[in-house]
């Protein structure tokens, strides 16, 4: 390897002067002759060029020959000059700047690739009397293997500047050419191309300026190949910051696209408020354009109790509800705050507010929660004129704003009957059901109000809608209304009057719009008379009033529900639908039904599973209905008589214990036949003590 310092241009003994032209010639004179010789023993000889010379006669170069013209094919060419388009552009814009100085000074300049192929030509082809024009063209091959010892070969090969006199080139025909090539380099370091000036000179040592003139020439070319290095570094690093901005502009298009997909309001702020971006929803939330944007602070759209730059200035993470007003037009969004900080301080800049009307938030509540209806008046089976008359209302006061009470016994399907005229006003909205008569004392008030968080122990931290605010759009029904406590009765009445509800702990109203369906099985005259109450709740709940009938009062309804609960249980177990024979047919309709259409229901499911055939017979029926005194004997010869009626907690139970031997005691299967959920089929199974 030679050593790093080796340059023949730059060593100061190696200037063009007559010694070293004439001992150079006799050198050359004497390697040619005398091919056992090695010449870096010659005077003035360079180890470089001596090394150079040898390769040169072991690749069979003919020194006395014209080079060869050894060329690349149209398709390498077209690929070569692609690969290097940068480099001959950058060089190319040079050459012309040089163009008049290098045609007016006999001078040629080239452009060379790594392997010596050829890529620009500028300047005076070079004419040697014995071996004519030496081509100039793109494409031609000149390296070691096919012209010898030249500057740029030497060049490529020791990575620095070179400048060789005619004596010191291999082939004869250049023997009165100066040569003068420098590296240029990538930014490894490596080569990836040479530049070369070459100059004639017909006779340089009887010049005494030349030496001067071939140190400005090599100098020359040094300082284009570095203008040409550094022109390609700006270029590649041009072109690398401006494809980072292409890949930016299309993160951030693509950011923005995905951002106005989003059907939620996202917002930028920085720690004082001022808006720094939204997306398009963001701006229908504020009605605002596009241009005017960066000029508000979200302050500007809060109500004055807002607690959200609190959490913003705290760089808190959590979801807080507020009331946005834009153009008096006051709004509720849940904002989910997720704080933004710098990556190398870690210092907070700002937040990321996301905001989603409470409706929104309500309704996906209410859809994962099965706070929908699932029952259409369609779906009322009766052919009564009692019922039809009630269906009729049902349907007509559907359509109206004021609030309906719906009266009867219990079974006898009002929570349907509310559904149905939920469905037939506003489908699209949710139906919120609260059982008064169920929920603890000491919780009706925050599931029917919310709460915010931190009211009270046990709290949730982000607080929690109550079933009022759940039914904004859509239903509150209020099924067992007669057991709402006494103290939260002018509450509810202020709600219903005022549409606008608060929660506990809170410190603002929400507007609520929901249609109130009521529903009880109680005398309210008498819980009225016994001050349990309150007469102004009851006139504002009974507007509209609906009396569903009992079973014994429907007629010829009791046969047609039978049939239709047979068969459709049936259908779900996968079971044959049975005959009822006449004896329980007359049982059946005989009977008074105390817990009506859900009993029936009851009753059905339960004489199926006791039937061993396709018939269900008097003795399938349950004892209640039978009187449960009554033997075998007995019951096969009963006909007719009183039956001492059961209760509905009877009724759920037998219905329960039915489910559970039809199942082997799976719960889940069990909830599923009887349509509860589990939670629900585990606390009646400890309620009414039956063993599993």
């Amino acid at each position: 390897m030679i050593d790093e310092n080796y340059s023949t241009a730059l060593n100061g003994q190696q200037f063009v002067n007559k010694e070293r032209w004439e001992a150079m010639t006799q050198n050359k004179k004497r390697f040619l002759k005398n091919e056992s010789e090695n010449p870096c023993s010659f005077p003035y000889m360079d180890r470089g060029v001596a090394e150079s010379w040898i390769r040169s006669r072991r690749l069979g170069v003919n020194p006395f020959e014209p080079p060869i013209s050894k060329y690349l094919d149209s398709i390498e060419l077209e690929f070569v000059l692609h690969k290097n388009k940068l480099l001959i552009d950058i060089t190319q814009n040079l050459f012309n700047s040089f163009k008049k100085l290098v045609d007016s000074s006999g001078y040629s300049l080239y452009l060379f690739d790594k392997d010596g192929v050829l890529l620009l030509f500028n300047g005076v082809l070079y004419q040697n009397k014995d071996y004519g024009w030496l081509a100039g063209k793109p494409g031609v091959i000149r390296n070691e293997s096919t012209v010898g010892t030249c500057a740029h070969v030497l060049c490529m090969r020791y990575k620095c500047p070179i400048q060789i006199i005619g004596p010191e080139q291999y082939c004869v025909a250049f023997k009165n050419m100066i040569g003068s090539s420098a590296p240029i380099l990538d930014a490894k370091g490596e080569v990836i191309a040479t530049l070369v000036l070459n100059q004639e000179s017909v006779n340089p040592i009887l010049d005494s300026n030349y030496q001067k003139l071939c140190a400005h020439t090599l100098g020359l070319i040094m300082a284009m190949a570095e203008a040409i290095q550094v022109q390609i570094e700006l270029e590649k690093n041009n072109q690398y910051v401006s494809s980072v901005n292409n890949d930016l502009r299309l993160a951030y298009d693509t950011l923005e696209a995905t951002l106005d997909c989003i059907d939620e309001g996202i917002v930028n702020v920085n720690q004082t408020g001022q808006i720094i971006r939204m997306n398009q929803q963001g701006l229908r939330i504020f009605n605002l354009e596009l241009n005017l944007m960066d000029s508000k602070n979200i302050r500007d759209f809060l109500d004055e109790n807002s607690c959200l730059m609190e959490f913003v200035a705290k760089g808190e993470k959590t979801s807080v509800e507020e009331i946005i007003c834009a153009n008096r037009d006051e709004q509720s969004y849940v904002i989910d705050i997720h704080p933004v900080l710098n990556q190398d301080t870690c210092q907070l800049t700002g937040a990321i507010l996301r905001f989603n009307h409470v409706k929104k938030i309500n309704a996906m509540v209410n859809s994962r929660s099965g706070a929908m209806a699932r029952y259409n008046f369609i779906d009322i089976i009766g052919e009564s004129k009692t019922m039809k008359k009630a269906i009729d209302l049902g349907k007509r006061f559907a359509c109206l704003q004021e609030t309906i009470l719906l009266s009867g016994e219990s079974g006898t399907g009002k929570e349907i009957f509310a559904q149905a005229i939920h469905n037939k006003c506003c489908p699209q909205g949710p139906f919120i059901a609260v059982n008064c008569s169920a929920l603890p004392r000491d919780l009706i008030e925050s599931e029917l109000f919310g709460y915010e968080g931190g009211s009270f122990t046990g709290a949730d931290r982000n607080g929690r809608p109550g079933k009022i605010e759940l039914a904004n759009g859509g239903t509150l029904f209020l099924d067992e209304i007669g057991d709402m406590p006494l103290e939260l009765q002018p509450v509810l009445l202020r709600v219903i009057e005022n549409k606008q509800v608060m929660r506990i702990g809170g410190r603002n109203y929400k507007k609520v719009d929901f249609k109130i369906i009521a529903a009880t099985n109680k005398d309210f005259e008498k819980i009225m008379e016994e001050g349990l109450f309150r007469e102004d709740l009851f006139f504002r709940l009974s507007v509209l009033t609906i009396k569903l009938p009992s079973l014994r009062e429907r007629e010829n309804d009791v046969e047609i529900l039978s049939n239709y609960f047979i068969e459709r249980y049936c259908k779900k177990i996968g079971r044959q639908v049975p005959q009822v024979n006449a004896a329980a047919k007359k049982k059946v309709l005989s009977y008074s039904w105390p817990g009506n259409v859900r009993q029936l229901e009851n009753a059905m499911i339960y004489a199926i599973n006791v039937s061993q055939s396709n018939t269900i017979t008097l003795e399938c029926l349950p004892d209640a209905i039978l009187g449960e005194k009554l033997g075998r004997s007995d019951r096969n010869n009963a006909t007719e008589g009183e039956n001492a009626p059961l209760s509905l907690e009877d009724w759920e139970k037998i219905g329960i214990k039915i489910a559970l031997m039809r199942t082997n005691n799976n719960i889940p299967l069990a909830a599923d036949l009887l349509e509860i959920s589990k939670p629900t089929l585990y606390r009646k199974i400890k309620e009414y003590n039956i063993v599993t």
